[in-house]
């Protein structure tokens, strides 16, 4: 007889990128119910996740359970760019000295 393991698959969460586009920041917000004590003033913290996708500036809800992987995927996606930046700059750097001593 063999063992058999069984893997539970999360159907309804997908896992998350290593890296996101956008930056996670705080509103506050409305919940809508009206007995709440934001129908009257003071609202609640919500935290969502801001990108541009196709010109368009795009906005998704993030679980307090979330905001710890969803900022560090976004800080993750700046850092690949900005080192992504400066990879270029050194390589027009290069190709301009290569220019320069070519003539």
């Amino acid at each position: 007889m063999g063992i058999v393991v069984s893997k539970r698959i999360n159907k309804t969460q997908e896992p998350l990128p290593k890296t996101l586009p956008g930056v996670v920041c705080a509103q506050r917000v409305r919940c809508g119910k009206p007995r709440c004590r934001c129908a009257h003033g003071q609202r609640h913290l919500a935290f969502y996740r801001f990108w541009r996708e196709g010109g368009r500036l795009r906005k998704r809800y993030v679980r307090r359970a979330d905001l710890a992987s969803v900022g560090a995927a976004c800080e993750a996606r700046l850092r690949e760019r900005q080192a992504l930046a400066e990879g270029w700059q050194q390589w027009r750097k290069l190709v301009a000295g290569v220019r320069e001593v070519s003539r």
